[in-house]
């Protein structure tokens, strides 16, 4: 797959997906508006509720207060007298008043079978201003149009028409201390009552303000830098009064509206997360396979390069076994043949080398472990290669300062990591490579240290490194041999052992590469 087509993949599939996530976040937030609208309407019901149940207890007072200057005796009245229920007034009974009256009855012979006004004009005479009918037993009726009332009646009516007038001014002009009216105690206690009875079951926070802002009394909590915040008029009916304002503050009003969404909230969220994570892991699986797809290409240029350099002087080799004068010597057919033997298992060390790998990879290999002194194994190998660090003008340095050194390991295995990165150490070092090679010991673990002077690793590649066919160089690059499988085999050799590696490197100022082994105790 081309790279074009790889990105043209990636923009539609993210183009989709960010699609996605704006309508389904759009939905969700819709849903939390509708639902925050729902709890202010909730909110606003409750307001309304503890208005009204102060009025209501605030009345009842008043009327207690008042009720005891009223006295009405009903046994005053005299028994041809009408008598009916006070409903309600207009007017000021100096001047004359109306009153809203629906009669019960007269006495034992007079039955009224209307609704009608009566009218208390200005002097004694109380009038009923709507013609009715009066009916006796024998079921003989006749019309009356105006009837007298003494005036002691007019005087009881005027006295309850001044009883509720007087309520209804004292309440309409209300001047009292609000603390007085409402304490705090009262207030919150009214508040917790119907916040309950409205199915509101949040901790809360509130305060009284007055018309300017200042607080009279707030909950402990309560910060007037809250903006979240909920607001109503108390006694919303008093004209003359000074308005006090309750504020509503609900610390859980967000997870609780967001807890409201229910199932299908959470199901959307979940729903969401699966999909990015789906659509990251896509994503990652295509340019894994893309780069895994370049360093398949990389690795078998490469090891065209190694392997065809064996087989070219093989092949020249044989060539020269063909020529009558070379065969009449018998130096030099013993030399060729030595070429032909030394590129014969140069050419089986790398395909070896590769057929490891895929066995390390199925986990077929079985280690033959033991115990090995590891600087008399490292001192080995070292003296070994330095003969190819001279070569290039190097030098390599050794400090066997580790005082445990006893390891269970395989030594071919273990031998074959160290001589990888001897071998990385001279390929990407200078024109006069310095090597230095360190056993020690820290904490309960054997560490071999292999550093170098060379190019030095970037930060990017030290992540990459460890892992199969991987190489730090851009596109066929033959001026450093190699498949890529060394640092890979190092790690695998050393896992296997229940160790570990580690890399330490700065680009341009060397590497230093670490096998850590645990010791025998």
């Amino acid at each position: 797959m081309s790279r074009r087509v790889i990105w043209v993949i990636i923009v539609v599939m993210s183009i989709a997906l960010v699609g996605l996530i704006t309508l389904q976040t759009f939905w969700i937030h819709q849903e939390f508006k509708l639902k925050e609208e729902q709890f202010s309407q909730q909110v606003t019901e409750v307001f309304s509720a503890i208005n009204k149940e102060l009025e209501a207890k605030e009345t009842v007072v008043e009327v207690s207060n008042e009720v005891f200057s009223l006295r009405y005796k009903v046994n005053d009245i005299p028994s041809n007298t009408l008598m009916g229920n006070l409903l309600q007034y207009n007017g000021d009974s100096s001047k004359g008043l109306s009153i809203r009256k629906n009669v019960l009855s007269v006495n034992d012979s007079l039955t009224i079978h209307t609704n009608t006004r009566i009218e208390i004009l200005k002097g004694d005479t109380v009038l009923f201003s709507k013609t009715f009918s009066k009916c006796k037993p024998d079921n003989y009726c006749k019309s009356i149009t105006n009837i007298d009332l003494n005036k002691e009646i007019a005087h009881k009516l005027s006295d309850k028409t001044l009883f509720v007038e007087k309520i209804i001014n004292k309440m309409l002009n209300y001047n009292e201390d609000i603390k007085k009216r409402i304490d705090y105690y009262s207030l919150k206690n009214i508040i917790q009552k119907q916040l309950l009875n409205h199915q509101i079951f949040l901790t809360f926070e509130f305060a009284l303000k007055n018309d300017s802002g200042t607080i009279v009394y707030k909950t402990a909590k309560f910060d007037k830098t809250f903006d979240d915040v909920f607001k109503t008029q108390l006694f919303p009916n008093d004209v003359f009064s000074p308005a006090y304002y309750l504020v509503l503050y609900f610390p859980e009003k967000d997870s609780f509206i967001a807890s409201s969404l229910g199932f299908m909230g959470i199901l959307t969220i979940i729903l969401i997360m699966v999909i990015v994570f789906s659509y990251l892991l896509t994503l990652y699986t295509i340019l894994r396979q893309r780069k895994l797809s370049e360093m398949k290409n990389d690795f078998i240029n490469n090891m065209t390069h190694e392997l065809k350099t064996p087989i070219s002087t093989i092949s020249l080799a044989s060539q020269m076994l063909n020529d009558r004068s070379i065969c009449k010597n018998g130096d030099q057919i013993l030399n060729v043949s030595n070429i032909i033997a030394q590129e014969t298992k140069r050419l089986a060390f790398q395909v070896e080398k590769v057929l490891q790998m895929a066995i390390f990879e199925r986990g077929e290999y079985r280690f033959d472990k033991k115990i090995l002194n590891v600087n008399a194994l490292v001192e080995n190998i070292t003296s070994t290669f330095n003969l190819h660090v001279k070569k290039r003008n190097g030098q390599l340095f050794l400090e066997l300062d580790a005082m445990d050194d006893q390891v269970l390991a395989d030594e071919l295995h273990l031998s074959n990591a160290i001589v990888n990165l001897l071998e990385n150490a001279l390929k990407y070092s200078k024109d006069e490579p310095i090597i230095e090679v360190r056993t020690l010991n820290v904490d309960k673990s054997l560490v071999i240290s292999v550093k170098d002077n060379g190019i030095g690793i970037s930060k990017q590649d030290q992540k990459h490194i460890f892992e199969k066919f991987y190489r730090v160089h851009t596109g066929n690059i033959h001026n450093v041999k190699g498949f890529g499988l060394g640092l890979s085999y190092v790690k695998i050799i050393a896992e296997a052992h229940n160790g570990s590696v580690k890399v330490i490197s700065e680009l341009n100022k060397g590497s230093e590469f670490q096998i850590i082994l645990p010791i025998i105790k």
